[in-house]
């Protein structure tokens, strides 16, 4: 379930705005599917990518992916050939250093 688009805004204020309005839903963790979505449907022209920013995803999780790392990997692996760069943040107790 994707929250916004970026094409929803007009100023970076009302972005910043709208993620800290962003409901943890809880759930399960599929990492690999998230950045499917990520790729496919934000950076994407049509709802609001542009092709003279630079494209950055947070990864904000709780711990180990419920899908299979295969998954996650393949994801990471076209991400990175799209020259699209991922910030992995942890959060809580089901993540490990």
């Amino acid at each position: 379930m994707t929250d916004f688009y970026l094409n929803n805004f007009t100023d970076a204020a009302s972005v910043a705005d709208a993620i800290r309005n962003l409901s943890y839903r809880g759930g399960s963790t599929y990492l690999g599917e998230g950045l499917r979505v990520a790729r496919t449907e934000i950076f994407h022209a049509a709802n609001g990518d542009r092709p003279d920013a630079v494209n950055v995803i947070i990864l904000v999780t709780a711990g180990l992916p419920d899908d299979m790392i295969a998954a996650v990997l393949s994801e990471v692996s076209i991400i990175e050939s799209l020259n699209i760069t991922i910030i992995g943040v942890g959060v809580g107790s089901g993540v490990r250093v």
